[in-house]
């Protein structure tokens, strides 16, 4: 009688970190990416401006020193993101609640303010993991950061929506695909903004610092 034929068990995939590059060009500068994702699953599935850039990348601004964010949507745009430290003024602060000189320091306004998000894949969450470097902790075990976020997207009007529901002729009416190097610049803009906010009083602005309000526990909830 002929042998049986046994299967070998197939051993299950594990996932690993992605290789994080010691440098990226963007814009006209080169930054030391902190976290680095491809979503591919994010990704527009047509060839166009987007298809040679990463889903996510974090990097800290050197001329500010605030952490930074860009980070692919589910709609295929790009949002960027800046974080300030509990210390900042503006810590916990709802975007509506900014001075006028940050709120409008990207574009089309900032509409993002929230802390560090706990939960879900790293790849897709606006927060900075850092290792807590405890040996007795698992592999892979990490802190979250006590920053606060803010942010904007790009899926206003005149902004190019690669998988979103809108009509075809509104890319013949002009909207504009706001790629990495466009997204990467106006992060820049925020960052500068909030540094400049801890610095000095904001120029030819006579608002107060407690304008508006802080997020309470059940807005951040």
């Amino acid at each position: 009688m002929p042998k049986k034929k046994t299967s070998k068990a197939i051993a299950p995939t594990k996932s690993t970190a992605p290789t994080l590059p010691q440098r990226f060009a963007i814009a006209d500068a080169e930054i030391r990416p902190e976290q680095f994702y491809r979503l591919p699953e994010r990704q527009p599935t047509e060839r166009g401006p987007w298809s040679d850039e990463p889903g996510k990348i974090a990097w800290k601004d050197p001329e500010s020193g605030l952490d930074c964010i860009i980070l692919r949507q589910e709609n295929s745009t790009l949002s960027g993101y800046v974080s300030v430290d509990p210390d900042h003024p503006l810590h916990g602060y709802n975007h509506d609640a900014l001075p006028q000189a940050v709120r409008n320091a990207s574009h089309g306004g900032i509409d993002y303010a929230e802390p560090c998000r706990r939960h879900g894949p790293e790849a897709v969450r606006v927060c900075h993991i850092r290792p807590t470097g405890n040996p007795s902790h698992a592999p892979g075990k990490a802190e979250h950061d006590d920053k606060w976020w803010f942010g904007f997207r790009t899926s206003h009007p005149g902004d190019l929506v690669p998988t979103g529901i809108k009509p075809d002729r509104y890319r013949e009416e002009g909207e504009t695909y706001r790629d990495m190097h466009y997204v990467f610049a106006e992060v820049l803009n925020l960052a500068r903004a909030l540094k400049a906010f801890t610095d000095r009083p904001v120029e030819g602005s006579s608002e107060p610092l407690q304008i508006g309000s802080r997020a309470t526990d059940e807005d951040q909830a």
